[in-house]
């Protein structure tokens, strides 16, 4: 059995150990609804500010989260999409003396994330589900970098470059579809496994799919990052494991925590390095409808190369490589069920 197969199978049984630890719920028949908007924002002026007084900022973002989910009899439907995103901008006037251009806005998160699963009780009042797993993750936004002119991420071609963007909707985007069994105790804990299952990256633009950043196959010499030779998708068979857990505690249920966690190991390559997918919220409510939410997401895909974190080197990046990410982000967020 392979170190992916163990670490699955340790997943299944601590997760089912749980779940016996919980009485089952009635779960209402028909559509149970909610959403939630949340905001960050920062902003700091500076008129001929003091030596060493820092400069001006502007943050601006947020998160939009939704689940529309359905039960009627032995069916189950859920549904769930995500978006975070957000802008930033230090500094005021031009780029660089006898520059035209403004200082820009930087990109600091922009996820867009949609999941649905559809699953046919097995046995009346069972726990196991006959189902269909799908999962969408790209961004709305496109990306610029100009790294020999100002560091960052950008949301515009700000210098009117005619540069192509780093990335954009679906350029790059991951789609995983897989057939499987899904197991619910109750509405607090979903485990679902597929021993056969698919995976796409998507890569729909020729010049973004030419620069070989997002997982997809390139060949040839590359040119200045430019690979003459290049795949708009790349498409994957495997294992598929998807684990969700909520719960609400404390005083009048006042904190509450949701995890999504998505395991794949691709059987056509290196089937030993298992993809994560785990998204984390914790949240606090002041009243019934407005909360602080805490998101935390991790992520790892063996066929995609990111941004090497290291303090060390110039602009906190020392290149290119296959690491885990780490994503985190606070608001305060209106939400509701309906």
């Amino acid at each position: 059995m392979s170190k992916a197969s163990l670490f699955l199978l340790f997943l299944f049984v601590t997760a089912g150990l749980m779940a016996q630890k919980k009485e089952a719920e009635e779960i209402p028949e028909g559509w149970n609804r909610g959403a939630g908007v949340g905001f960050d924002f920062a902003q700091l002026l500076q008129i001929n500010p003091k030596q060493g007084a820092g400069q001006n900022r502007l943050g601006l973002g947020g998160a939009f989260d939704g689940f529309a989910n359905y039960k009627m009899g032995r069916q189950a439907w859920d549904n769930t999409v995500l978006w975070q995103f957000a802008v930033q901008r230090l500094g005021a006037g031009v780029i660089a003396q006898g520059a035209t251009s403004k200082i820009p806005f930087q990109k600091t998160i922009d996820e867009f994330r949609l999941g649905s699963k559809y699953g046919f009780q097995i046995k009346p009042d069972g726990k196991l589900y006959y189902s269909v797993n799908g999962t969408f993750l790209s961004q709305l936004t496109s990306t610029y970098q100009f790294p020999d002119l100002y560091s960052g991420n950008f949301v515009s071609d700000f210098i009117d470059s005619g540069r192509s963007p780093l990335s954009k909707f679906l350029s790059p985007a991951t789609v995983t579809l897989s057939l499987g069994i899904d197991y619910k105790p109750n509405d607090q804990l979903s485990i679902f496994y597929s021993p056969l299952g698919s995976k796409f990256i998507i890569v729909a633009s020729d010049s973004i799919a030419s620069r070989g950043v997002h997982g997809n196959e390139v060949s040839g010499e590359p040119t200045k990052g430019i690979y003459p030779e290049f795949q708009n998708l790349d498409a994957q068979i495997g294992s598929l494991a998807q684990i969700k857990y909520k719960v609400t505690f404390g005083g009048e249920d006042r904190f509450g925590f949701s995890s999504n966690l998505g395991l794949y190991s691709n059987y056509l390559d290196n089937p030993q390095n298992v993809d994560v997918d785990w998204q984390n919220t914790l949240s606090f409510a002041f009243t019934e409808n407005l909360h602080l939410n805490v998101f935390l997401n991790v992520f790892y895909d063996d066929d995609i190369r990111v941004q090497i974190t290291d303090y060390n080197a110039p602009n906190g990046v020392a290149g290119l490589g296959k690491r885990v990410s780490i994503t985190e982000q606070l608001v305060i967020a209106y939400a509701r069920s309906f």
